[in-house]
């Protein structure tokens, strides 16, 4: 087979041929259609550019928008934009090309490139022997565009004597040709790539003939060849396109940047010798900001996880009340073994689990209302002791420390909580030390003289009970570190943790008002320190605060209903309407109050939840309570508010909480609590 749109070095004839081939069957299938304004090879649409709009008159045109007296900075600027225009042209199309043709080996993706380059109209290429297209760094190209579309556009407006073209003329003038056939060769060795016009005839030399290898290469083997070839045909030397302008700035800027570097290194061991107390005041700020940082992350995370629980809180109350509700209305109806109650049964188990999950999300987020009990940390530690043997293994050795001297360790929180925290941290342990090692739990007493910034917040000077979990394990490093709190962020398998045990933790510990601090490292174990203010005092008797059972869980008292979500409202206002109650319900507070005033109806009861817009619900139970001795209180509430309200409309014996999502019997044997008490 003769070549026809090439010519090259015997030694790549085969790699062309097959090219050549390949090539000419893509263009051959051609549609063109006027009509639709339609120009189709191979399926692909192309567009015809004329040649001079591209080149010289390109040039013009930018001459012309910078103005008489920039012609270097126009020329420059053209040049610029064209090569780097043309060089991503090559790239795209010969990616293209590639994957359509299903060609793979870089030398028969280069050997594509001129044979589509001559049947897409840009120039005849003729490759001298000299050249060595390699993957490696010497790659290297010297090849000729006998017929470059750019030199005739040049050479045409040239013999016309246009002005733009006697000025332009001095300079090699084939930008595109260069940019799109190292762009083209770029993609095929999938190495960065650059190609520079060493002669054009536009210019009067006797061919336009390019150099093609990687950047940092290009300008040696420019001028070896400029040094060695014979004297050109055109009076003027011949000139290199200024493609390096920018890699010579960004090589100026790298080294202004090393050696403004250089000198604020000088500067700063200065200072670290001369004053080694403000290098550890830098490092000790920057640690606090770090923790600042995760802190207000934190935050904002559990403001996030608080908000959706309590709207999920909201839906799973409605499921679970409209399927008590359900429960009762088949019982009148269908048996007691009916697959009814199995699907009711559960749907209630779902909802617990579910239940389950948002408490846990709402400790996160410090919006759980949690009894606040005074309790013995280190009570609860040694009667949790006996269960953590069998949860460990037997290839984990349990140490527990208590406070030296008897000293109390009286905080007030919620035990079970305080419990989970205890699982929590000693479940992260035991799963640190998969080969066994050792587990300290440690309780004691701890003063503080100065502020402490720790992950869950700032703690002030006083005294605290400190509860340490330590372990020989794998350790932590930072990145998990600055993860480990977030809600979901698990470093186990998946299906094997659910991400929420240590944002619990965190949860429970701000909600109290504590800190935790770690210190971890990998290879070096991890110590869990959780700081809880100290209560003066024994602790309770009692750790928890429950009420009564109800003897009935009906009745025929008014009650006064606010809820602002109408499906909740209606659910609820269904079950106690069953009960036999009055219910007066209202969507939000202020509705609420004037159905009592203007009514001038007798309510024994207000079901409120807490959060809900216009006015709280604890707000609209103290109005409604100071003119009515009588009245009693139910709040219910997927999500509390933060502050002293938490605490204060629990201890009122007026008043009592439900959480949401809760079940109908429960709701019914408060109620009837309140109203019997």
């Amino acid at each position: 087979m003769t070549l026809r749109t090439v010519r090259v070095p015997t030694p790549m004839t085969g790699a062309f041929e097959k090219a050549e081939a390949l090539v000419s069957a893509y263009f051959r299938q051609r549609l063109f259609d006027p009509s639709q304004g339609k120009l189709e090879i191979a399926g692909e649409r192309y567009v015809l550019i004329r040649a001079s709009s591209l080149s010289v008159e390109f040039f013009g045109l930018v001459e012309d928008l910078y103005g008489p007296g920039r012609e270097a900075e126009a020329s420059s600027f053209s040049r610029n934009i064209l090569f780097d225009l043309a060089h991503a042209l090559g790239r795209s199309d010969a990616a293209d090309f590639a994957r359509k043709m299903g060609v793979d080996d870089p030398l028969e993706r280069l050997s594509a490139g001129p044979v589509h380059f001559a049947h897409a109209g840009w120039a005849f290429v003729d490759i001298h022997p000299d050249s060595n297209p390699s993957a490696g760094d010497d790659f290297f190209l010297l090849y000729d565009h006998p017929y470059s579309f750019e030199a005739d556009a040049w050479l045409t407006r040239r013999d016309a004597e246009s002005p733009p073209a006697q000025r332009h003329k001095t300079f090699p003038v084939c930008i595109m040709n260069a940019g799109y056939s190292s762009g083209w060769c770029e993609a095929a060795f999938d190495r960065v790539l650059v190609a520079v016009e060493v002669l054009c005839r536009a210019r009067g030399d006797e061919a336009c003939r390019f150099i093609m290898a990687p950047p940092h290469r290009i300008e040696d083997h420019t001028r070896r060849f400029m040094a060695s070839r014979p004297a050109p045909s055109a009076t003027a030397p011949p000139e290199i396109p200024d493609f390096f302008s920018r890699k010579r700035v960004e090589e100026e800027l790298r080294r202004s940047q090393a050696e403004l570097e250089r000198r604020v290194d000088e500067r700063t061991a200065e200072l670290v010798r001369a004053n080694s107390l403000l290098r550890r005041q830098m490092l000790e700020r920057e640690k606090i900001a770090k923790q600042l940082r995760q802190a207000h992350k934190l935050e904002a995370i559990g403001r996030l996880s608080g908000g959706i629980a309590h709207d999920f809180n909201n839906l799973l109350a409605i499921l679970m009340t409209r399927a008590t509700l359900l429960e009762r209305r088949l019982a009148a109806h269908v048996p007691k073994g009916d697959a009814a109650f199995v699907d009711l049964a559960e749907m209630r188990k779902a909802g617990e689990r579910a239940t389950a999950l948002t408490a846990q999300l709402l400790a996160f987020s410090r919006g759980q209302v949690l009894g606040r009990d005074r309790i013995d940390l280190t009570a609860v530690v040694r009667d949790l002791a006996a269960t953590l043997v069998p949860l460990i293994g037997a290839d984990v050795e349990l140490s527990l420390v208590a406070p030296s001297g008897g000293e109390a360790t009286t905080i007030r929180a919620d035990r079970g909580q305080i419990e989970q925290v205890v699982m929590n941290l000693v479940v992260n342990a035991r799963d640190a030390m998969p080969s066994g090692g050792t587990l300290t739990l440690a309780t004691g007493q701890v003063r503080l003289e100065a502020p402490m910034r720790t992950l869950s917040g700032d703690l002030r000077p006083r005294s605290y009970a400190l509860l340490t979990v330590a372990d020989t394990g794998s350790g932590i490093d930072d990145e998990t570190q600055s993860k480990m709190f977030d809600p979901f962020f698990t470093t186990k398998p998946e299906g094997k943790g659910t991400g929420l045990g240590l944002a619990t933790v965190y949860g429970v510990v701000q909600q109290c008002d504590g800190g935790i601090v770690v210190d971890s490292a990998p290879g070096a174990g991890t110590s869990f320190r959780v700081y809880f203010p100290l209560e003066s005092g024994d602790a309770d008797l009692v750790s928890t605060k429950e009420l009564s059972p109800a003897k009935s869980e009906h009745g025929t008292e008014t009650l006064l209903l606010v809820e602002d979500e109408v499906e909740l409202r209606n659910a609820v206002a269904e079950v106690l309407a069953d009960a036999g109650y009055r219910v007066i319900a209202a969507a939000d507070p202020l509705e609420a109050l004037d159905l009592v005033e203007s009514g001038k109806r007798t309510v024994s009861l207000l079901v409120t939840d807490l959060v809900m817009p216009k006015m709280g619900g604890v707000e609209l139970a103290r109005r409604l309570m100071a003119a009515r001795a009588e009245l009693r209180v139910l709040f219910v509430s997927g999500y509390a508010p933060e502050g002293a309200e938490r605490e204060t409309m629990l201890v009122d014996d007026r008043a009592a909480f439900l959480a949401k999502p809760f079940r109908a019997d429960e709701l019914l044997r408060r109620v009837r609590f309140l109203l019997d008490r």
